[in-house]
């Protein structure tokens, strides 16, 4: 009898760890696959890992002369954009941040995220507020509604509709018609996720109407060739956020960037539409091209604060081609950090869709999230 059980067992047992076994086989396989289709090697760490220190105070004050420090050390930080708008920010970082992690063994030190592009009544910030409170920094944009046209959209071309743009009428002590209550409401919706964040704790590099010196988005120029009248408008508009922010909201964990796109024929020039040292704290570019570069460098270092990469990407040829270290080593020195854009249907810009993923994300000279504040030189 005992015997007979005995063979009955090996008789269901074997054939149930085969099968066992070969279930595991085929999810290995089927991991290894989904690794080799990301183009992303593992490699282990080479930089000794920290779990970053929290008590250390990340004010404006803190974060900037952090920036300066990094910059003078010719180290940057590691920074990924997380979608295109409010609601997104959540799947974005699963997508492009965890999953980088999870090959490199290290999170980039800044995520991005936006407050507009499309209409929302939510504005989730938890993912930002988590990824503040692990020891990142976060950088908000915001792509407002133009209040000027139909339906909700931020792109319009502003040499062709310059007429039908009235920066000034969207002012605080502007005459209250339905343009200034629609850009004021959504300003509103918007202030309330920045209060979110600022009552977290979390100071926000701060990223309005950036791009201003082209003419894709509504507060754009009105001419080409450097021909533009409309300095004098956008200046106002800045300030006029600035003051609302700071002072009706209580913002003050706001580290205003003013963030403009290379010069060219027919952009204007960098420095053309800067709305004064007392409303911004730190400079940026948005650069994209086939391989890394820091256009117009010197004339955004003239207007003396802490340069940025603000966005970054490859376009054309350069899509799944950008080499990340030569992207580290091309900024540098010079910028204290760099926000890659993410990925679309037909575009590889995100990070982990890039080349020497691993080399950069361990290297010397790239800071991710737990080497973040303090540093020690």
């Amino acid at each position: 009898m005992y015997m007979t059980i005995d063979i009955l067992r090996t008789f269901w047992i074997l054939p149930l760890l085969t099968m066992l076994f070969l279930v595991a086989l085929q999810n290995t396989r089927i991991e290894q696959k989904e690794m080799e289709e990301t183009t992303i090697p593992y490699k282990s760490s080479n930089k000794n890992h920290r779990m970053p220190d929290l008590s250390v105070a990340r004010s404006k004050a803190d974060i900037l002369a952090y920036f300066d420090a990094l910059i003078a050390n010719k180290q940057i930080i590691v920074g990924q954009h997380c979608g295109n708008g409010p609601d997104e920010i959540r799947s974005y970082y699963n997508t492009y941040i965890d999953v980088l992690a999870d090959f490199t063994g290290r999170h980039v030190g800044i995520i991005g995220a936006d407050l507009g592009f499309f209409p929302s009544d939510t504005y989730p910030v938890k993912t930002l507020i988590d990824h503040w409170q692990q020891g990142g920094l976060v950088t908000v944009s915001w792509h407002a509604d133009n209040p000027f046209n139909e339906g909700y959209d931020t792109y319009w071309d502003t040499v062709e509709n310059k007429d039908n743009i009235k920066a000034r009428s969207l002012l605080r002590d502007a005459p209250k018609t339905e343009i200034w209550f629609s850009y004021r409401g959504e300003l509103d919706k918007m202030a309330g996720a920045l209060q979110k964040l600022r009552d977290a704790g979390v100071t926000v590099i701060w990223r309005p109407f950036h791009a201003m010196n082209g003419d894709f988005f509504w507060w754009g120029i009105n001419a080409h060739n450097n021909q533009q009248t409309n300095e004098e408008d956008f200046k106002a508009l800045w300030i006029d956020l600035y003051q609302t922010l700071t002072y009706e909201y209580g913002l003050d964990n706001l580290i205003w960037t003013y963030s403009v796109i290379p010069h060219n024929n027919r952009n204007a020039d960098v420095t053309a539409y800067y709305p004064g040292s007392d409303y911004v704290d730190l400079v940026g570019m948005d650069y994209y091209g086939v391989a890394p570069d820091f256009p117009d460098y010197n004339a955004l270092k003239s207007l003396g604060k802490t340069i940025v990469m603000s966005e970054s990407g490859p376009v054309d040829q350069g899509n799944g081609n950008w080499d990340m270290m030569d992207l580290v080593n091309t900024l540098k020195g010079r910028a204290a950090y760099f926000l890659q854009w993410h990925s679309g249907r037909k575009t590889k810009m995100a990070i982990r869709d890039n080349r020497n993923i691993v080399e950069m994300m361990n290297s010397e000279a790239a800071i991710t999230r737990d080497e973040l504040m303090p540093i020690s030189f």
